[in-house]
């Protein structure tokens, strides 16, 4: 498998462009060098961009966002799909859904959020306040120190170093950070309780981690979909995910851009959401060797792009409940997504 410089490589091989925004446009803190006038490129190109993320925030509300950092609809992109746009939609139009999962009308439905309610906006369901009362339990970004969840900073109850593509397969309660602050431990033990209810999960983004700003530095945190997989593992507890790499988010795409028929072309950081999505919903894909992959693969020096794609297919995705065994190679390599400005 050979290694491509940029998106230019393959871009007119296609007609529209979907783009995760954590790893790809965005390195946690601010846009990677280069990107905007890569998109500016590919829309005088007359491609068509479509953003897809896994946030759970509203699209509405992650466009302000990123417009303050210069990426603008119509300049840039040309529509902005998120995770959370599809859970509000179904939430919305296909309620139905839930009520073949809990065993009640979702007008009946009590939720406890754990996190920003962007989602909920306008549906009607019902707000509990406690455990024992909700029937379901939203659960957002882990809110605890963001240092104390970063991936590259965990240690075992012996002090050895915890690395990334391990964490997956420890348990929280006995991990710690360099500082003796125990942030995964606080989740761990909320959802122990939870899983002592019978309570099940709603996360509308199943990404295991990504790439975070804390003190001026770059460095990778857990997100929803590690809690996701934290009470599956650890409590046999039940989680609905909503988001890369189910099929719906890629429908749900295809519907709000006008897609449906253009051949398209998704570019990710992630082997497991990203390129296992795409796969899913039969387009080609990209992986960037940015973002989190370029996390995993700068450790494995000496190896080809195929050894590295395997050994992070092992040690992350195949550990996902979600995920089959063997993880869909992409259909290329970007070093990155963006042009060199240099």
């Amino acid at each position: 498998m050979r290694i491509n410089e940029d998106i230019f490589s393959v871009a007119n091989l296609y007609e529209t462009f979907f783009i995760d925004m954590y790893g790809v446009l965005f390195d946690g803190s601010e846009l990677y060098s280069g990107t905007l006038a890569t998109l500016r490129k590919l829309k005088d190109m007359g491609k068509k961009i479509v953003l897809v993320s896994n946030t759970s925030q509203l699209s509405k509300n992650a466009m302000r966002g990123y417009a303050e950092k210069g990426l603008g609809l119509g300049m840039h992109y040309d529509y902005f799909v998120t995770a959370g746009d599809l859970l509000h939609d179904i939430l919305l139009h296909h309620s139905d859904i839930f009520t073949k999962q809990i065993g009640k009308e979702f007008c009946t439905v009590k939720c406890l959020f754990m996190g920003n309610m962007d989602a909920f906006e306008d549906t009607g369901i019902l707000k509990s306040d406690i455990y024992e009362n909700a029937d379901l339990i939203y659960v957002a970004s882990p809110r605890a120190h963001y240092g104390s969840v970063r991936l590259d900073n965990l240690y075992d109850e012996d002090g050895n170093k915890v690395e990334i593509e391990e964490f997956l397969s420890k348990d929280w309660k006995k991990l710690r950070d360099s500082q003796g602050r125990q942030g995964l431990a606080e989740f761990a033990l909320q959802l122990e309780k939870l899983a002592a209810l019978g309570k099940t999960l709603l996360l509308s983004n199943p990404d295991v981690l990504a790439p975070f700003r804390i003190d001026d530095d770059k460095h990778p945190v857990a997100t929803q979909g590690a809690i996701g997989f934290y009470y599956e593992k650890f409590f046999k507890g039940k989680v609905l995910y909503f988001g890369k790499p189910f099929k719906e988010i890629f429908d749900f795409a295809k519907k709000v851009s006008s897609s449906e028929n253009d051949k398209i072309l998704m570019i990710g950081d992630t082997l497991w959401t990203d390129i296992l999505g795409a796969h899913n919903a039969g387009i080609d894909s990209a992986l960037v060797m940015t973002g989190i992959s370029g996390e995993c693969f700068r450790k494995m020096q000496g190896r080809s792009i195929a050894e590295k794609l395997k050994i992070l297919s092992n040690q992350i995705g195949a550990r996902l409940s979600y995920t089959p065994q063997n993880l869909k190679n992409p259909t290329y390599v970007l070093k990155h997504f963006y042009e060199d400005p240099r």
